[in-house]
């Protein structure tokens, strides 16, 4: 999910803007049409969980974190992780993401084999 997630969020970055969980859910599934795609399976309510995966990829590194756009109503959905959302999303914008689009599929590759070989 978290690389579904990754190239609406960066459009969304892109355009220094923001989206709801509800649009985020619709836009990765604009994007993955196929129907066994776990997208399907999630309501907008259950996205936070994948927006988690990503901000455990960005924190470590010291990236910014890119999940400050996802908003719920007019507020970042992770308002408490930010001293100052305003500043959190500038951040985000100026960052070189494309930089870093690599590491965030091996890391999601590790992750998922790690997952099933517990399973």
């Amino acid at each position: 999910m978290a690389r579904a997630i990754y190239p609406v969020l960066m459009d969304v970055i892109r355009r220094r803007a923001s989206i709801d969980l509800a649009n985020l859910a619709l836009a990765v599934r604009e994007r993955c049409p196929e129907p066994e795609h776990p997208i399907y399976r999630l309501r907008p309510d259950d996205l936070p969980r994948p927006l988690q995966v990503l901000r455990a990829f960005t924190s470590p590194r010291g990236y910014p974190d890119m999940t400050c756009v996802v908003v719920q109503g007019t507020a970042p959905l992770t308002a408490e992780d930010y001293a100052d959302p305003t500043r959190a999303a500038a951040r985000a914008f100026t960052f070189d993401w494309p930089s870093v689009e690599e590491q965030l599929a091996l890391q999601c590759d590790k992750w998922r084999r790690d997952f099933e070989g517990r399973a």
